[in-house]
């Protein structure tokens, strides 16, 4: 589907107002360019266009690497989460979503304007590199089980529960950078020992995060 285009101050108006969460540095830039995009729709294609700076203004997105047969999740984004498209990373739709984007030439203006402005830009953009070192240090050092245990204990924290909703059973894996066969597997396995529970499809609930923890520091062999 070919996104729709329209041009139009940022919702969240200047810092301090209320409306979509942007970044307090992304209210600075000007309306930009808005475009819409279907779930499952592709954002950006390395290569396709210009440098930009993209700000997910609703919906949800994931930024991945793409190597034809396989597909390697870097980092998921939600509403106020940007990404700049000066990587070889992709960019898809993880559900129907508007993204806004500007030049990066606007970005280093702005940034040159107003200093102050350049650490939360570089705070907010160096999220995916955070989350790109996290998956090169579990696929270099840790085995499948050892990356879903950290994963799950990463999301735990980050949500404050232990119910778990992790989608399909392919969408976790190309995060934890597994083929679905092998993840099922750990999955499975983990149940039967008690340290998770799965009341239906695409949920988890973590029993028992001690010995999970423990799992998560195994290294691999």
């Amino acid at each position: 589907m070919t996104p729709q285009d329209r041009t139009s101050p940022p919702q969240g108006g200047r810092p301090g107002q209320a409306g979509v969460p942007h970044s307090e540095w992304t209210t600075w830039l000007g309306p930009g360019h808005l475009q819409r995009y279907p779930s499952g729709g592709t954002i950006f294609v390395p290569g396709s266009e210009r440098d930009v700076l993209m700000l997910v203004e609703s919906g949800s997105a994931r930024v991945f690497l793409n190597c034809g047969a396989r597909e390697l999740t870097l980092c998921h984004l939600r509403a106020g989460g940007v990404f700049s498209t000066h990587t070889r990373a992709w960019m898809g739709a993880l559900e129907h979503s508007e993204i806004r984007s500007w030049p990066l030439s606007a970005v280093m203006g702005v940034i040159a304007e107003k200093p102050a402005l350049g650490a939360a830009a570089f705070r907010d953009v160096g999220q995916i590199l955070s989350g790109a070192l996290t998956l090169i240090e579990d696929l270099a050092f840790r085995p499948v089980e050892a990356r879903l245990a950290s994963h799950l204990l990463r999301q735990r924290e980050k949500l404050g529960t232990d119910t778990l909703q992790i989608g399909h059973t392919g969408a976790l894996a190309e995060t934890l950078g597994a083929s679905r066969q092998t993840l099922s597997s750990q999955v499975n396995r983990l149940i039967r020992e008690g340290l998770l529970a799965r009341p239906d499809r695409r949920t988890l609930v973590l029993l028992d995060p001690g010995r999970l923890r423990a799992l998560s520091e195994v290294s691999a062999s």
